[in-house]
């Protein structure tokens, strides 16, 4: 099943994709107002045969896809081209940093750029969703957007990961029964140019992987989620007098196979 979350007087709430439109979860009695309660019940059977009321997704200002998350968890040189592009050794465990919550934003948000940054990259990502006792919930499309002079200045990534904006998720989640990690294609463009083609099948840790390492060490609660790293193509990766960092007006569209595109500009 596939959902996402739009604005309805000002709050997140959920909606349910389907052939006859977006359905409004919440509106019905006794049923999750927003991704987090869902992710909490793990209930999706019971929504499958909701039809009504129908919003109309052309008029909808889209929610990232799941808010009141408590962690935004990152894995970094989880693919193999990617960690061979950046000259680096494949990694013996999975490389954890994370994005503050005020990087949290969704499909179609203007993404403001940091003032003096100027080497901005994009990171197309497969995001997992969790559900209760650490069990995958859904996936849905991120951007792992990063300022690379910021990231490289020390040996921690924070501050060139979590600027305002820079972790836009969305606009679709599926639930992980029906989706699954196995080989689903992932690209990034930019400005319309295909700049990320890959597919998850080169994940170095894949999602099980990563979510059992963490349990014991960062334990997970539903609603958090986690982006599990990106394919080659990145500009940090591309030679030098070949680099394009992005900019003002540029947009980015991030798709995943059975998800949906996530596209972003950048102010």
């Amino acid at each position: 099943m596939k959902f996402l979350q739009f604005y309805k007087n000002g709050e997140a709430a959920l909606g349910l994709v389907t052939e006859g439109g977006i359905v409004d979860v919440g509106a019905n009695e006794g049923c999750p107002k927003t991704m987090l309660e869902l992710c909490r019940s793990g209930d999706v059977a019971a929504l499958k045969n909701l039809t009504a009321p129908i919003v109309d997704e052309a008029s909808i200002t889209y929610a990232p896809i799941v808010t009141g998350l408590e962690k935004m968890l990152c894995v970094g040189l989880n693919y193999r081209a990617h960690a061979l592009e950046c000259g680096m050794a494949l990694p013996a465990e999975p490389t954890i940093f994370c994005k503050l919550n005020n990087a949290l934003a969704a499909h179609n948000e203007t993404i403001p750029m940091p003032c003096g940054a100027v080497e901005v990259d994009y990171e197309a990502e497969l995001v997992l969703i969790m559900g209760e006792n650490g069990k995958i919930f859904a996936a849905t499309c991120g951007n792992d957007f990063s300022v690379r002079e910021w990231q490289k200045a020390t040996t921690q990534w924070l501050c060139g990961k979590s600027c305002d904006g820079f972790g836009p998720i969305g606009p679709y989640a599926v639930d992980w029964a029906t989706l699954g990690d196995g080989g689903l294609a992932i690209s990034c463009r930019v400005n319309g140019e295909l700049r990320q083609n890959s597919r998850t099948d080169d994940l170095i840790f894949n999602a099980q992987q990563i979510v059992d390492y963490l349990m014991p060490r960062i334990p997970l609660k539903a609603g958090d989620v986690i982006f599990t790293g990106t394919p080659s193509g990145v500009m940090m990766g591309w030679p030098e007098d070949k680099k394009q960092w992005l900019k003002s007006g540029d947009t980015v569209d991030v798709t995943i196979e059975g998800i949906g595109t996530l596209t972003n500009t950048l102010a």
